[in-house]
Protein backbone atom coordinates (compact mmCIF):
# COMPACT_ATOMS: atom_id res chain seq x y z
CA UNK A 1 0.00 0.00 0.00
CA UNK A 2 1.23 3.13 -0.98
CA UNK A 3 1.00 6.55 1.45
CA UNK A 4 -1.49 7.82 -0.91
CA UNK A 5 -3.78 5.07 -0.39
CA UNK A 6 -4.30 6.49 3.42
CA UNK A 7 -4.87 10.35 1.62
CA UNK A 8 -7.55 8.12 -0.24
CA UNK A 9 -9.08 6.77 2.92
CA UNK A 10 -9.59 10.26 4.37
CA UNK A 11 -10.93 11.58 1.37
CA UNK A 12 -8.31 13.82 0.25
CA UNK A 13 -5.02 14.84 -2.33
CA UNK A 14 -1.58 13.59 -1.28
CA UNK A 15 -0.81 17.25 -1.13
CA UNK A 16 -3.19 17.68 2.25
CA UNK A 17 -2.11 20.15 5.23
CA UNK A 18 -1.80 18.58 8.60
CA UNK A 19 -5.04 21.16 9.06
CA UNK A 20 -6.76 19.44 6.54
CA UNK A 21 -5.89 16.07 7.75
CA UNK A 22 -7.13 16.64 11.03
CA UNK A 23 -10.88 18.09 9.96
CA UNK A 24 -11.50 14.94 7.49
CA UNK A 25 -10.37 12.70 10.48
CA UNK A 26 -13.29 14.58 12.62
CA UNK A 27 -15.76 14.77 10.15
CA UNK A 28 -15.38 10.90 9.21
CA UNK A 29 -15.02 9.99 12.51
CA UNK A 30 -18.14 11.49 13.49
CA UNK A 31 -19.68 9.70 10.06
CA UNK A 32 -18.93 6.23 11.21
CA UNK A 33 -18.41 5.91 14.72
CA UNK A 34 -20.32 2.84 16.47
CA UNK A 35 -21.69 5.09 18.90
CA UNK A 36 -23.52 7.27 16.84
CA UNK A 37 -25.24 4.22 14.73
CA UNK A 38 -26.77 2.38 16.99
CA UNK A 39 -28.13 -0.64 15.52
CA UNK A 40 -25.64 -0.35 11.93
CA UNK A 41 -22.06 -1.13 14.61
CA UNK A 42 -21.36 -3.91 12.98
CA UNK A 43 -21.79 -2.23 9.46
CA UNK A 44 -19.58 1.09 10.60
CA UNK A 45 -17.21 -0.29 12.04
CA UNK A 46 -14.71 -1.64 9.53
CA UNK A 47 -14.91 1.98 7.61
CA UNK A 48 -14.32 3.78 11.05
CA UNK A 49 -11.20 1.79 12.20
CA UNK A 50 -9.61 2.30 8.38
CA UNK A 51 -10.18 5.57 8.88
CA UNK A 52 -8.28 5.62 12.29
CA UNK A 53 -5.30 4.23 11.00
CA UNK A 54 -4.95 6.34 8.19
CA UNK A 55 -5.11 9.34 10.42
CA UNK A 56 -2.91 8.15 12.49
CA UNK A 57 -0.12 7.03 10.18
CA UNK A 58 -0.62 10.75 8.66
CA UNK A 59 0.24 12.28 11.55
CA UNK A 60 2.95 10.26 12.91
CA UNK A 61 0.99 8.61 15.78
CA UNK A 62 1.77 5.08 14.84
CA UNK A 63 4.55 3.67 12.77
CA UNK A 64 3.96 3.56 9.23
CA UNK A 65 5.35 0.36 7.42
CA UNK A 66 9.07 0.74 6.56
CA UNK A 67 9.00 1.73 2.77
CA UNK A 68 6.97 4.67 3.52
CA UNK A 69 8.03 5.84 7.09
CA UNK A 70 10.09 8.83 6.34
CA UNK A 71 7.18 10.08 3.68
CA UNK A 72 4.18 9.40 6.57
CA UNK A 73 6.79 11.33 9.39
CA UNK A 74 7.06 14.39 6.98
CA UNK A 75 3.10 14.49 5.43
CA UNK A 76 2.86 15.13 9.08
CA UNK A 77 5.41 17.73 9.74
CA UNK A 78 5.38 19.84 6.41
CA UNK A 79 2.93 19.37 3.84
CA UNK A 80 4.57 22.19 1.98
CA UNK A 81 7.54 19.90 1.21
CA UNK A 82 4.87 17.05 0.28
CA UNK A 83 3.64 19.64 -1.96
CA UNK A 84 6.96 20.65 -4.30
CA UNK A 85 7.20 16.70 -4.74
CA UNK A 86 4.67 16.53 -6.53
CA UNK A 87 3.87 18.18 -10.11
CA UNK A 88 0.64 19.97 -10.40
CA UNK A 89 -0.74 17.83 -13.20
CA UNK A 90 -0.60 14.66 -11.13
CA UNK A 91 -1.95 16.43 -7.60
CA UNK A 92 -5.10 17.26 -9.80
CA UNK A 93 -5.21 13.62 -10.39
CA UNK A 94 -5.23 12.38 -7.27
CA UNK A 95 -7.89 14.97 -6.23
CA UNK A 96 -9.63 13.48 -8.95
CA UNK A 97 -9.33 10.54 -7.52
CA UNK A 98 -9.97 11.43 -3.99
CA UNK A 99 -13.27 13.19 -5.09
CA UNK A 100 -14.71 9.86 -5.80
CA UNK A 101 -14.10 8.32 -2.69
CA UNK A 102 -15.97 7.85 0.09
CA UNK A 103 -12.85 8.09 2.66
CA UNK A 104 -12.76 4.19 3.78
CA UNK A 105 -11.63 1.14 1.34
CA UNK A 106 -12.43 -2.57 1.74
CA UNK A 107 -9.79 -5.49 1.04
CA UNK A 108 -10.23 -5.47 -2.74
CA UNK A 109 -9.34 -1.33 -2.47
CA UNK A 110 -12.15 -0.31 -3.78
CA UNK A 111 -14.85 2.06 -2.05
CA UNK A 112 -16.89 0.12 0.85
CA UNK A 113 -20.19 0.10 0.64
CA UNK A 114 -21.40 1.71 3.75
CA UNK A 115 -25.49 0.89 4.92
CA UNK A 116 -26.73 4.15 6.33
CA UNK A 117 -27.86 4.82 9.85
CA UNK A 118 -30.71 4.15 11.30
CA UNK A 119 -33.46 7.27 12.06
CA UNK A 120 -35.40 7.03 15.55
CA UNK A 121 -37.99 9.52 15.67
CA UNK A 122 -41.02 10.41 17.75
CA UNK A 123 -44.44 9.40 16.37
CA UNK A 124 -47.19 11.34 17.54
CA UNK A 125 -50.57 8.83 17.17
CA UNK A 126 -53.84 10.34 17.73
CA UNK A 127 -55.84 8.08 20.30
CA UNK A 128 -58.60 6.95 17.51
CA UNK A 129 -55.72 5.94 15.31
CA UNK A 130 -54.66 4.17 18.30
CA UNK A 131 -57.53 2.31 18.63
CA UNK A 132 -58.68 1.48 14.95
CA UNK A 133 -55.53 2.09 13.05
CA UNK A 134 -54.70 4.43 10.00
CA UNK A 135 -51.96 7.18 9.25
CA UNK A 136 -50.08 9.84 11.72
CA UNK A 137 -48.34 12.59 10.30
CA UNK A 138 -45.06 12.74 11.11
CA UNK A 139 -42.18 15.60 10.58
CA UNK A 140 -38.10 14.76 10.86
CA UNK A 141 -35.33 16.28 10.23
CA UNK A 142 -32.98 14.41 6.95
CA UNK A 143 -29.90 14.86 6.82
CA UNK A 144 -27.67 13.72 3.18
CA UNK A 145 -24.68 14.27 1.68
CA UNK A 146 -23.78 17.71 -0.17
CA UNK A 147 -24.47 17.29 -3.52
CA UNK A 148 -22.51 20.56 -4.39
CA UNK A 149 -19.35 18.95 -3.32
CA UNK A 150 -20.47 15.68 -2.94
CA UNK A 151 -19.02 15.27 0.58
CA UNK A 152 -16.29 16.81 1.37
CA UNK A 153 -16.75 19.86 2.09
CA UNK A 154 -14.79 22.31 -0.12
CA UNK A 155 -14.63 22.95 -3.95
CA UNK A 156 -11.30 23.23 -5.38
CA UNK A 157 -10.41 26.10 -7.90
CA UNK A 158 -7.81 25.74 -10.76
CA UNK A 159 -5.97 28.99 -12.01
CA UNK A 160 -3.01 30.03 -13.65
CA UNK A 161 0.06 29.99 -11.30
CA UNK A 162 0.71 33.67 -10.52
CA UNK A 163 4.52 32.71 -9.65
CA UNK A 164 5.12 32.05 -13.59
CA UNK A 165 2.38 33.43 -15.29
CA UNK A 166 1.74 29.76 -16.06
CA UNK A 167 4.64 28.47 -18.02
CA UNK A 168 6.27 26.55 -14.88
CA UNK A 169 10.00 28.03 -15.36
CA UNK A 170 10.61 31.62 -13.47
CA UNK A 171 12.82 33.56 -15.21
CA UNK A 172 16.09 32.39 -14.96
CA UNK A 173 14.76 28.86 -16.12
CA UNK A 174 14.34 27.15 -12.86
CA UNK A 175 11.34 24.98 -11.96
CA UNK A 176 9.00 27.20 -10.39
CA UNK A 177 8.31 26.33 -6.93
CA UNK A 178 4.71 27.67 -6.37
CA UNK A 179 3.35 25.40 -8.62
CA UNK A 180 6.15 22.68 -8.72
CA UNK A 181 6.80 23.35 -12.73
CA UNK A 182 2.82 22.33 -13.66
CA UNK A 183 1.96 25.71 -14.66
CA UNK A 184 -1.41 25.93 -12.67
CA UNK A 185 -1.99 25.66 -8.83
CA UNK A 186 -5.40 24.24 -7.12
CA UNK A 187 -7.03 26.13 -4.08
CA UNK A 188 -9.74 25.05 -1.83
CA UNK A 189 -12.34 26.87 -0.33
CA UNK A 190 -15.39 25.66 2.11
CA UNK A 191 -18.33 24.61 -0.16
CA UNK A 192 -21.06 27.56 0.02
CA UNK A 193 -23.90 24.68 0.18
CA UNK A 194 -23.24 23.29 3.55
CA UNK A 195 -20.87 25.46 5.22
CA UNK A 196 -17.81 22.94 5.16
CA UNK A 197 -20.00 19.97 6.72
CA UNK A 198 -19.89 17.97 3.73
CA UNK A 199 -23.88 17.55 4.72
CA UNK A 200 -26.92 19.07 4.15
CA UNK A 201 -30.29 19.03 6.39
CA UNK A 202 -34.05 19.67 5.68
CA UNK A 203 -37.15 18.89 6.98
CA UNK A 204 -39.78 16.23 5.52
CA UNK A 205 -43.34 16.09 6.65
CA UNK A 206 -44.75 12.56 5.98
CA UNK A 207 -47.53 9.74 7.16
CA UNK A 208 -47.21 6.35 8.62
CA UNK A 209 -49.13 3.60 8.43
CA UNK A 210 -50.48 2.61 12.62
CA UNK A 211 -52.15 -0.14 12.54
CA UNK A 212 -55.16 -1.12 14.85
CA UNK A 213 -54.68 -1.25 18.93
CA UNK A 214 -51.01 0.31 18.80
CA UNK A 215 -49.49 0.94 21.96
CA UNK A 216 -46.85 3.69 23.71
CA UNK A 217 -42.99 2.42 22.94
CA UNK A 218 -44.34 0.43 20.06
CA UNK A 219 -41.79 0.65 17.34
CA UNK A 220 -42.76 0.71 13.44
CA UNK A 221 -40.11 0.36 10.98
CA UNK A 222 -40.26 2.19 7.55
CA UNK A 223 -37.38 -0.06 5.43
CA UNK A 224 -34.83 2.22 3.79
CA UNK A 225 -36.59 5.34 5.29
CA UNK A 226 -33.56 6.58 7.32
CA UNK A 227 -30.20 7.97 6.23
CA UNK A 228 -28.89 7.48 2.97
CA UNK A 229 -25.78 5.06 2.24
CA UNK A 230 -22.51 5.45 1.36
CA UNK A 231 -20.77 4.08 -2.14
CA UNK A 232 -24.54 2.43 -3.19
CA UNK A 233 -24.75 0.97 0.11
CA UNK A 234 -28.46 0.54 1.34
CA UNK A 235 -30.08 3.64 3.48
CA UNK A 236 -31.42 2.77 7.23
CA UNK A 237 -34.41 2.31 8.33
CA UNK A 238 -37.01 4.87 9.67
CA UNK A 239 -38.24 3.68 13.41
CA UNK A 240 -41.04 5.39 14.83
CA UNK A 241 -41.57 5.36 18.53
CA UNK A 242 -45.53 5.92 18.71
CA UNK A 243 -47.05 7.74 21.80
CA UNK A 244 -50.39 8.20 21.64
CA UNK A 245 -52.39 11.30 22.59
CA UNK A 246 -55.62 12.43 23.29
CA UNK A 247 -58.16 15.21 21.90
CA UNK A 248 -59.46 17.79 24.10
CA UNK A 249 -62.35 15.70 24.49
CA UNK A 250 -61.01 12.49 25.86
CA UNK A 251 -58.62 11.86 29.05
CA UNK A 252 -56.58 8.86 29.29
CA UNK A 253 -55.53 6.97 33.26
CA UNK A 254 -53.35 4.06 31.74
CA UNK A 255 -55.07 2.43 29.53
CA UNK A 256 -58.57 3.47 30.04
CA UNK A 257 -60.16 6.21 28.66
CA UNK A 258 -63.21 8.75 29.84
CA UNK A 259 -64.95 10.74 27.70
CA UNK A 260 -68.44 12.75 27.73
CA UNK A 261 -71.89 11.20 26.05
CA UNK A 262 -75.00 13.25 25.11
CA UNK A 263 -77.82 11.57 26.08
CA UNK A 264 -81.64 12.83 26.17
CA UNK A 265 -83.54 12.87 29.27
CA UNK A 266 -86.25 10.88 28.03
CA UNK A 267 -83.76 7.94 27.14
CA UNK A 268 -82.08 8.47 30.49
CA UNK A 269 -85.67 8.33 32.34
CA UNK A 270 -86.68 5.50 30.67
CA UNK A 271 -83.61 3.48 29.86
CA UNK A 272 -82.78 1.92 26.40
CA UNK A 273 -80.30 1.37 23.93
CA UNK A 274 -78.83 4.28 21.97
CA UNK A 275 -76.42 4.25 18.75
CA UNK A 276 -73.11 6.44 18.95
CA UNK A 277 -70.18 7.16 17.28
CA UNK A 278 -66.97 7.35 19.81
CA UNK A 279 -63.44 7.70 19.37
CA UNK A 280 -64.12 6.68 15.52
CA UNK A 281 -65.99 3.47 16.36
CA UNK A 282 -70.15 2.73 15.69
CA UNK A 283 -71.21 1.49 19.61
CA UNK A 284 -74.40 0.79 20.79
CA UNK A 285 -74.55 1.70 24.36
CA UNK A 286 -77.19 0.60 27.09
CA UNK A 287 -78.73 3.28 29.11
CA UNK A 288 -79.96 2.55 32.41
CA UNK A 289 -83.80 3.93 33.52
CA UNK A 290 -83.24 6.71 35.99
CA UNK A 291 -79.62 7.93 34.62
CA UNK A 292 -78.49 10.60 36.64
CA UNK A 293 -76.94 13.59 35.43
CA UNK A 294 -72.87 12.61 35.62
CA UNK A 295 -73.31 8.92 35.76
CA UNK A 296 -70.61 6.71 34.57
CA UNK A 297 -71.24 3.83 31.70
CA UNK A 298 -68.38 1.87 31.93
CA UNK A 299 -67.53 -0.41 28.49
CA UNK A 300 -65.12 -2.98 29.08
CA UNK A 301 -61.73 -3.70 26.74
CA UNK A 302 -62.81 -0.61 24.65
CA UNK A 303 -59.43 1.51 25.75
CA UNK A 304 -56.11 1.37 24.97
CA UNK A 305 -53.90 -1.43 24.74
CA UNK A 306 -50.52 -2.39 25.83
CA UNK A 307 -47.75 -4.78 24.46
CA UNK A 308 -49.14 -7.79 26.66
CA UNK A 309 -52.17 -7.09 24.89
CA UNK A 310 -53.86 -5.92 27.79
CA UNK A 311 -57.29 -3.76 27.22
CA UNK A 312 -58.35 -0.75 29.39
CA UNK A 313 -62.13 0.10 29.67
CA UNK A 314 -63.80 2.99 27.76
CA UNK A 315 -65.59 5.09 30.56
CA UNK A 316 -68.59 7.42 29.45
CA UNK A 317 -69.81 9.93 31.55
CA UNK A 318 -73.78 10.95 30.95
CA UNK A 319 -74.38 14.57 29.82
CA UNK A 320 -78.15 14.83 29.75
CA UNK A 321 -79.55 16.39 26.54
CA UNK A 322 -82.86 17.72 25.37
CA UNK A 323 -84.71 15.52 22.80
CA UNK A 324 -84.88 17.01 19.64
CA UNK A 325 -88.56 16.37 19.62
CA UNK A 326 -89.33 18.70 22.48
CA UNK A 327 -89.42 21.81 20.18
CA UNK A 328 -92.12 20.38 18.54
CA UNK A 329 -94.61 19.32 21.76
CA UNK A 330 -98.08 21.49 22.01
CA UNK A 331 -99.02 23.37 24.65
CA UNK A 332 -101.40 20.68 25.49
CA UNK A 333 -98.49 17.94 25.81
CA UNK A 334 -96.34 20.14 27.54
CA UNK A 335 -99.49 20.54 30.34
CA UNK A 336 -99.84 16.61 30.17
CA UNK A 337 -96.04 16.55 30.45
CA UNK A 338 -95.83 18.80 33.65
CA UNK A 339 -99.07 17.12 35.31
CA UNK A 340 -97.03 13.71 34.98
CA UNK A 341 -94.22 14.59 36.59
CA UNK A 342 -96.07 16.64 39.65
CA UNK A 343 -98.20 13.66 40.05
CA UNK A 344 -94.90 11.14 40.60
CA UNK A 345 -93.53 13.80 42.92
CA UNK A 346 -96.53 13.44 45.04
CA UNK A 347 -96.54 10.31 44.87
CA UNK A 348 -92.91 9.58 45.88
CA UNK A 349 -93.25 12.18 48.76
CA UNK A 350 -93.88 10.64 52.23
CA UNK A 351 -97.53 9.90 53.77
CA UNK A 352 -98.96 12.36 55.63
CA UNK A 353 -100.32 9.61 57.99
CA UNK A 354 -96.80 8.05 58.70
CA UNK A 355 -95.96 11.39 60.26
Amino acid sequence: MSLDEYYGRLGLPNTASPAEIKRAHRRLRAKYHPDRNKGAESNVEPAFKLVQEAFEILTGEREAPPHMRTRAHDAARNAAHQQQEHTAGHTERTARSASGRAGAYGPNRGPLPMRGANRLTQLYVPVEVALNGGEAATRYEVTETCHRCRGKGFQSTVAQCSGCGGWGQTGDGMRCGTCSGGGRTTSKHSCPSCDGTGTQSYWNSDTVAVPAGAWDGQRLVVAGGGFPGVNGGAAGDAIFSIAVVCGADFTREGLNLSGELQVDFVTATLGGSIEAKVLGRDLRITVLPNSQQGSIIRLPARGLSDKAGNQGDLRLRIALAMPTAATHLTDEQRQAFQEMFADAARRGAPDSSDS
